[in-house]
């Protein structure tokens, strides 16, 4: 198996992952939680030095780059209490345990803004907080938007959204915008 694989599987279970002539020393879990775990690890690099961090272990998530017709994103309008604001993100969310991202990423989808797409492939996968979180983001281009209908996935309890559509452009504009989405919009604009 490529070691990018094994690496990919052994996040997606929050567990560390050290490259090669990397010593772990030490890892201990200081916290267990719905979403993520928090561990302390110990490791000694391949020129001795010692360091000692405290990580963030997470699953994973999907995201999912939506394109109408027009060569707009689908995205969601949502509070964030960490942002304390409403933010403008595209769909995405965790994986569950041992999901596939493209399952999870057409449930997202689904499930957030009431559309399913005809067209799926794997835009980027990307770490949007390697300072301190094991989290991949798969990032998809979904294509061919249709709406779900009567036989839509309802949507999660905790959650309420606004679905919107907007220009790949004006969210790259935005002064402090949601990562992933903005990631996301670079792409799709590249794709032009």
């Amino acid at each position: 198996m490529p070691e990018s694989a094994a690496r990919l599987r052994r996040l997606a279970t929050r567990g560390l992952w050290h490259g090669a002539g990397v010593r772990p020393a030490a890892e201990s879990v200081l916290h267990r939680g719905r979403v993520f775990d928090v561990a302390r690890a110990s490791i000694t690099l391949p020129s001795g030095l010692a360091q000692t961090y405290d990580v963030v272990l997470h699953a994973g998530a999907a995201a999912i780059a939506a394109l109408d017709e027009s060569g707009r994103l689908l995205c969601v309008r949502q509070y964030r209490i960490p942002a304390g604001d409403w933010l403008v993100e595209v769909p995405a969310g965790r994986l569950e345990p041992g999901e596939d991202p493209l399952v999870a990423a057409q449930r997202e989808l689904e499930e957030e803004t009431g559309f399913r797409a005809e067209r799926w492939s794997l835009l980027r996968r990307f770490f949007p907080a390697v300072g301190f979180c094991t989290e991949v983001m798969h990032l998809y281009l979904a294509q061919g938007l249709v709406p779900a209908g009567d036989t839509r996935r309802a949507m999660d309890d905790d959650e309420e959204l606004e679905v919107v559509f907007k220009d790949p452009a004006e969210l790259l504009a935005t002064d402090l915008g949601d990562a992933k989405t903005m990631i996301a919009a670079a792409l799709v604009l590249g794709l032009r």
